[in-house]
């Protein structure tokens, strides 16, 4: 593949702050996880995850990555040092900081990573949030995390969500159609028509960022990557993909990571 690509995370761009999306190129690992796999949960050589983690910390300047025990709760954990040789911060689907250096990582691999920036504190979050994070309002829970750490208002934060499953690729039930449709609507924009069987295309990435204006997040300041993970090969993994392609639960991740830069 291709040498280490990351994307920018628009809105974003403060020169305190690095903000990014990785992709899946660039990396050490093979077969169904190459090659820039993030991830340790699905039966990649640990030691490649690990070249690869440290591929992304050299890329933005030795920030020390931190990852979470991802759980799709709501869980949010507070990051606040990160000890040699050690990636978790615990179990949990979000993470925040105010201390400069440390890389805060969504994983992702269809699901939606959300990146949130106070500029005011400054403080940061990294939010994964798939279909049950975005019902049980994982947005919510982290923007109250930070305002009970860091004395954060939503209307002061800046967002950036990054590539996810599109519409067009990712049907669901009923039961999960129904709730969406009670917490944030039935237009075109978040889900496609249904089915006999009452299911539908569904846009979480477009229920997230609903769920950040509903909670405060100006529209204005939230941002959005294009791109569907499910058909872009080439650049993401997907655990939908890897499901029809015959090898389920073996794929790669990629991630969301903001990070506040250490002062010189």
């Amino acid at each position: 593949m291709a040498g280490l690509e990351l994307i920018d995370a628009p809105g974003l761009r403060d020169a305190g702050l690095a903000a990014a999306f990785t992709t899946r190129t660039g990396g050490a690992s093979e077969g169904p996880y190459a090659s820039l796999n993030l991830t340790w949960s699905r039966g990649d050589d640990k030691a490649a995850v690990a070249e690869n983690r440290r591929r992304v910390s050299e890329r933005l300047g030795g920030l020390r990555l931190v990852f979470a025990n991802q759980v799709h709760g709501t869980a949010v954990l507070r990051a606040e040092d990160a000890a040699e040789g050690e990636w978790s911060a615990g179990e949990g689907d979000a993470l925040m900081t105010d201390r400069p250096g440390l890389a805060l990582c969504a994983q992702t691999a269809d699901c939606v990573p959300i990146l949130l920036f106070d500029p005011r504190r400054p403080a940061i979050a990294a939010i994964h949030s798939g279909w049950r994070g975005t019902l049980a309002g994982i947005g919510q829970a982290t923007l109250d995390a930070m305002a009970q750490a860091y004395g954060t208002r939503p209307a002061d934060v800046k967002a950036a969500i990054g590539p996810s499953i599109s519409k067009a690729r990712y049907r669901v039930g009923p039961e999960v159609i129904e709730p969406f449709e009670g917490k944030f609507g039935s237009d075109a924009a978040l889900m496609g028509p249904k089915d006999h069987e009452g299911g539908a295309g569904l846009d979480v990435a477009e229920a997230c960022r609903r769920s950040l204006v509903m909670a405060g997040v100006p529209a204005s300041a939230i941002s959005r990557v294009p791109g569907c993970t499910f058909t872009d090969e080439a650049h993401f993994f997907s655990s939908r993909r890897a499901a029809r392609d015959g090898h389920p639960g073996l794929f790669g991740g990629q991630c969301g990571i903001i990070a506040l830069k250490k002062r010189r």
